[in-house]
């Protein structure tokens, strides 16, 4: 997640803490102890492909956390002007500040490595996206009021009930979806199918399902007001077979497949006077058009594909983001009369047949309340 939502986070939970011991002080110590963590951004890793994967790596675990914790509770214990705090106290403190920084990115669609060094990979539930508002704002405005109101425990523990129900409502809300959309999946036989349920940038009303099929994958929104609820696919191309073989049989290709997993999309870059080049996008975050992170892995030499130093390649520019926002906020409001994925940016690998329907057809007999068991 975002710094504002980490720092934030870090000075209710460090305030509830030591709050009693230190006052605002707490609060301001939690906030920094919360953004260690992503210190780990300005590791080099080697390369723009090792940068992206290795991000929330082992300061994120939660042995580091009981290291990191362990060894500066013991220190901070020692010194005259902290130690009568205790080192449980201050123990308590480095590591709940620490382990709810872990589990914030653990709710975003990348997830953490909460479990390293263990060969398990990032964790996620995918239930909150990286940044949301409506999580941060309790946890900045009992953080804000502890700072420069008064100090009042009862503030920090409203805001973080409060930003917790919200990141409980997401859990909800993706098991509830995931629920209302089977019967169309298994009508389609894309049950068994790799498939991904995320809420949309900065809210939970609005709902991006994702699955993969060979060498295709679709999209569609779904809102929780929508009716009837169902996921309306449009079908984009994933890359071909050879084209799909020859980047995960490149190591940097199998790196990436470990961290993305099967959300990954192979194409062909052609470029003037230069060799081609291999491609290989991860589709988790973002929309077709609008994938931030895709990675340049190899160029082709005398038909071969030869590895490169991965360079990170995206689809859009900020401003083309931005129009993409709007595009959601129109889907939310005016769900009949919103445009579809494939005409915010027209992607060239968008199959148009058949012909696009925002909306599916729906019979006119139909009761919205059996959507659930319709195909």
């Amino acid at each position: 997640m975002d710094p504002i939502t980490h720092a934030s986070l870090g000075a209710v939970v460090g305030g509830l803490v030591l709050g009693s011991r230190l006052g605002r002080k707490a609060v301001l110590l939690g906030a920094a102890v919360a953004l260690l963590p992503d210190l780990d951004t300005f590791i080099a890793y080697g390369d723009e492909l090792s940068d992206f994967i290795y991000h929330r790596g082992f300061t994120h675990s939660v042995l580091f956390h009981l290291v990191f914790a362990t060894a500066i509770a013991a220190l901070l214990a020692r010194l005259p002007r902290t130690g009568e705090i205790g080192f449980g106290r201050w123990w308590l403190f480095l590591f709940l500040v620490l382990a709810t920084h872990a589990v914030n990115d653990l709710l975003t669609t990348y997830g953490t490595q909460i479990l390293w060094p263990l060969p398990v990979g990032p964790l996620s539930t995918g239930s909150i996206f990286v940044i949301d508002p409506f999580y941060t704002l309790p946890l900045l405005v009992a953080a804000i009021g502890a700072l420069f109101y008064r100090f009042a425990p009862r503030l920090l523990v409203a805001g973080l009930v409060l930003s917790t129900l919200y990141a409980g409502s997401g859990l909800a809300l993706k098991a509830w979806i995931d629920h209302r959309i089977q019967p169309v999946l298994t009508a389609m036989e894309l049950d068994e199918q790799p498939r991904l349920v995320q809420p949309t940038p900065f809210n939970l009303l609005l709902w991006r399902i994702t699955v993969i099929n060979d060498d295709e994958f679709l999209e569609a929104w779904v809102g929780i007001f929508d009716t009837p609820i169902r996921p309306d696919f449009e079908h984009f191309e994933r890359g071909d077979r050879e084209l799909r073989e020859a980047a995960l049989a490149l190591e940097d290709g199998q790196r990436l497949q470990g961290f993305s997993g099967d959300f990954l999309r192979f194409h062909r870059a052609e470029r003037p006077d230069e060799p081609d080049r291999l491609i290989a996008t991860d589709i988790r975050l973002g929309a077709p058009g609008y994938f931030p992170f895709g990675f340049e892995l190899a160029q082709e030499i005398d038909g071969e594909w030869q590895p490169v130093t991965p360079r990170r390649v995206a689809e859009s520019t900020r401003s083309e983001r931005l129009d993409a926002i709007q595009a959601i906020v129109r889907r939310i409001v005016d769900p009949e009369g919103a445009p579809c994925m494939m005409d915010l940016t027209e992607p060239d690998y968008a199959i148009e047949q058949p012909p696009p329907r925002c909306r599916m057809d729906w019979p006119s007999s139909a009761d919205p309340s059996d959507d659930a068991e319709q195909p």
